[in-house]
């Protein structure tokens, strides 16, 4: 097997995705909703692209791309003869870390999900190739949420999520008006860990998220994310098909019997097969060559903005920082994320032009190789 390089244009796909992660956060004010915010001219526009083009769509390229990620991982470890699955998995543990660390500032962390959701793409890795399509595809279709939504009862993940919070006794999160730095990251890395895992579940989320990580597998190892834009294209046609489709099913027939839930997953599933070629493709063409070149810094930065993201916007809205969180408006929230990503697009320039590595990325990768011969 031949060393596959690093792509590019996924690179830079990967700093689009975090830009609409911040956006939805922001949007969602880091999950510390003030009880009201000033309204803006601006945010019926806002609220649409949030929930239209961003929502539960953003953290889904992300899954694709670590699938992806992990087979060039392992590829590239293959070609100098190592098994690489030990130290991939001592790899999720570090990730685990930094995740407990960022819900320290954040309870909305997606880090640790992935950390123990990773774990599945090293035990299939030996499995056949179409076997793997097939489990994605499987997951892509939510047969849970299909089965419940046949059964009568759409609602019971819902209720089971209440039931096991009474059960576990957790408390709701400190009020944002009072609760101190410490009060908020003792809840965020306790009951906000366990909302987050179970918010995962009843949502049905989690199937998505293991479709997207196995169908990076699929993609890696059938190499279809190398630099070719006729491929792209075309993969992106298909994806654009699947998502005008599901959106059709979505506004024409499952809002009126009640199966909105299932119809929204696979109307952000098809989003992703849409977005991600489409946009790759994009990127590739030389007159997109100049925004590429802007955005693959920060798509090789994405662990270390992601966290400092969260800490910079919390300290700004937060009583514990400037406490300017109730006085902005929702469009003012995503402004101010925005305003956010640009200078991290400009810190990451600077950053790679004296090292190879973000500062985050460069501890990960010297703690995963612990015991490695250097080379």
């Amino acid at each position: 097997m031949q060393q596959q390089p690093r792509i590019s244009s996924i690179d830079a796909v990967r700093a689009l995705a975090l830009l609409g992660i911040l956006l939805v956060h922001s949007h969602d004010q880091f999950n510390i909703y003030f009880a009201s915010l000033p309204e803006s001219w601006l945010d019926p526009f806002t609220n649409w692209v949030y929930k239209n083009m961003l929502l539960a769509k953003a953290f889904l390229v992300f899954s694709f791309l670590f699938g992806l990620s992990f087979v060039l991982q392992m590829s590239r470890a293959a070609v100098r003869g190592i098994d690489f699955r030990l130290r991939f998995c001592w790899r999720l543990i570090l990730l685990a870390v930094f995740g407990l660390i960022h819900s320290f500032f954040y309870c909305g962390d997606i880090l640790l999900i992935f950390a123990v959701t990773g774990f599945v793409p090293v035990m299939v890795w030996k499995v056949r190739t179409r076997y793997i399509a097939a489990a994605a595809a499987l997951c892509f279709l939510q047969p849970f949420a299909l089965y419940n939504y046949f059964a009568g009862q759409p609602e019971i993940l819902f209720d089971w999520y209440g039931e096991v919070c009474r059960a576990l006794g957790m408390p709701g999160a400190p009020a944002s008006s009072t609760a101190t730095f410490v009060e908020m990251g003792a809840w965020n890395v306790t009951c906000g860990v366990v909302h987050s895992f179970l918010y995962m579940i009843y949502t049905y989320r989690v199937w998505a998220l293991l479709g997207f990580f196995l169908t990076g597998i699929v993609a890696g190892r059938l190499r279809l994310f190398e630099e070719n834009p006729r491929r792209f294209l075309i993969i992106g046609a298909c994806g654009a098909g699947a998502y005008v489709a599901a959106l059709c099913f979505l506004h024409l027939w499952a809002e009126a019997h009640g199966m909105q839930t299932v119809s929204r997953l696979w109307v952000n599933e098809a989003f992703v097969f849409m977005f991600v070629p489409l946009v790759a493709w994009l990127l590739s063409r030389p007159v997109w060559s100049k925004l590429s070149s802007i955005l693959l810094p920060i798509g090789r930065c994405t662990l270390t903005c992601y966290i400092t993201q969260s800490i910079i916007m919390l300290w700004l809205i937060c009583n514990y920082g400037m406490g300017w969180g109730p006085h902005l408006s929702t469009s003012a929230y995503m402004g101010l994320g925005a305003a956010l990503y640009i200078l991290q697009l400009v810190a990451c320039h600077l950053w790679l032009r004296k090292f190879k590595y973000g500062p985050l990325e460069g501890i990960w990768r010297k703690l995963t190789r612990i015991g490695l011969q250097p080379r």
